[in-house]
């Protein structure tokens, strides 16, 4: 391997300098510090532990890069002796730091005493601890959306999984759903979403920064547009941690379609063969279209890789971005404020495993724009299903999509 390369991902660039004693890029240190300092534990994805870790890759196996760093000689010890001094609180798998004045101040008198020769070595890069992104604020933002949506995670796992409690009291889980647990997707029993999923929704729509303080007509329509975003989003990110390579769109309930072959539509020549009766061939007419057209949000969301800092925060700049643009005058500036500090924290976000901090936030926030265009097709789509009675579903479910025929949903470069 060359000298300019790192021995981790084979990366050329920012190779400056040993990095807890091996010479790895300014990327890989980072994610090295951060995984032993915050004691985090990864799986492998392809429960083979012998992925592929490159630069390159779209997607790089955590648990395989760990193992790499210690194969190459990172060391541990080299990181507990400066992370010693940084108080933390626990999130989800991870940790992060929340500084007190008091810390703040001997970590300042730390780096003015701490010989030129241990920087180098144990804070080669300052990665995601860098003092711009690491503020209170920034900490608390992200600190709320991952335990909303964990707990979210928690209660869809309770609900359609079937999972003991005492299991998902060990929390830890990004998703709710494995292999295992995963049921085949049948058109015949779907009722669309029902009351349990209005109510996490409500929890999670209550839960949100500045939710409190909009009037009632802006609260009804933002847990609406909650509604919406969940249903697409969480959809593609169950479908990313499952895995695209195995070509299988997850739902938010558990339930799963094959994509290869592509499923039919039910408007092919002589479908109606296939079904039973003409209510049937119905109802599969006007879920799969539907379904069909979710999947092809999955593979750029996919390629995108979010981490799950990522996708909870961007989750919720989508909820106040499109609600800007149905909110009263005062609900708007509600909704500035909160997608100002989220955009702030999808930044600090993208800075926990990512080289190019500007190139990642900026891909981030392109991809807003398939998103919302999903969001307005997914809504369009149930409105015309509630309208003309095509499923059984619950009551709530046609209260909620009943305001979208008003006006649609703006772009993400809409002004």
């Amino acid at each position: 391997m060359s000298q300019n390369q790192c021995e981790v991902c084979e990366s050329p660039s920012n190779i400056s300098c040993n990095h807890f004693g091996a010479r790895t890029c300014k990327a890989c240190a980072a994610f090295f510090r951060r995984t032993v300092s915050m004691k985090l534990e990864y799986t492998c994805i392809e429960h083979l532990d012998a992925c592929r870790v490159h630069h390159d890759s779209r997607l790089i196996c955590r648990f395989c890069r760990l193992q790499k760093c210690y194969e190459i000689g990172m060391q541990p010890l080299l990181v507990k002796s400066k992370n010693e001094r940084k108080q933390y609180i626990r999130i989800s798998k991870g940790l992060v730091r929340k500084r007190s004045p008091t810390v703040e101040k001997r970590q300042q008198a730390d780096i003015r005493t701490t010989p030129e020769s241990e920087e180098i070595e144990n804070e080669a890069t300052p990665g995601p601890s860098s003092v711009s992104s690491d503020s209170v604020e920034v900490q608390e933002t992200l600190t709320k959306f991952l335990n909303l949506e964990t707990s979210m995670c928690d209660r869809r796992r309770l609900l359609y999984a079937e999972t003991p409690v005492s299991i998902v009291l060990e929390g830890g889980r990004e998703w709710p759903y494995d292999n295992a647990t995963l049921r085949m997707f049948d058109y015949k029993v779907s009722q669309g979403m029902t009351k349990n999923d209005f109510v996490m929704i409500l929890d999670y729509a209550r839960g949100m920064p500045g939710f409190d303080e909009l009037t009632y007509a802006d609260s009804v329509f933002c847990y609406r547009l909650v509604c919406a975003v969940d249903f697409v989003m969480n959809s593609a990110y169950y479908t990313f941690k499952r895995g695209i390579q195995h070509e299988e769109l997850v739902l938010n309930d558990g339930t799963f379609i094959p994509m290869t072959p592509t499923p039919l539509t039910g408007y092919e020549e002589n479908a109606n063969l296939l079904f039973q009766s003409q209510d049937d061939l119905m109802k599969f007419r006007a879920l799969m279209p539907l379904i069909l057209h979710q999947w092809k949000i999955c593979a750029p969301f996919a390629q995108l890789a979010p981490s799950y800092e990522e996708f909870c925060i961007i989750k919720a700049i989508c909820i106040w971005h499109v609600s800007y643009y149905r909110l009263s005058e005062q609900g708007r500036q509600v909704a500035i404020i909160q997608r100002d500090r989220l955009i702030r924290a999808l930044n600090y976000a993208c800075s926990l495993d990512s080289d190019d901090v500007g190139e990642r936030f900026g891909n981030m926030i392109m991809s807003l724009n398939y998103i919302m265009e999903q969001i307005r097709h997914v809504v369009s789509s149930f409105v015309m299903i509630s309208f003309f009675e095509i499923l059984n579903v619950d009551q709530s479910m046609i209260a909620i999509t009943s305001f979208w025929n008003k006006s649609a949903i703006p772009t993400a470069h809409s002004s």
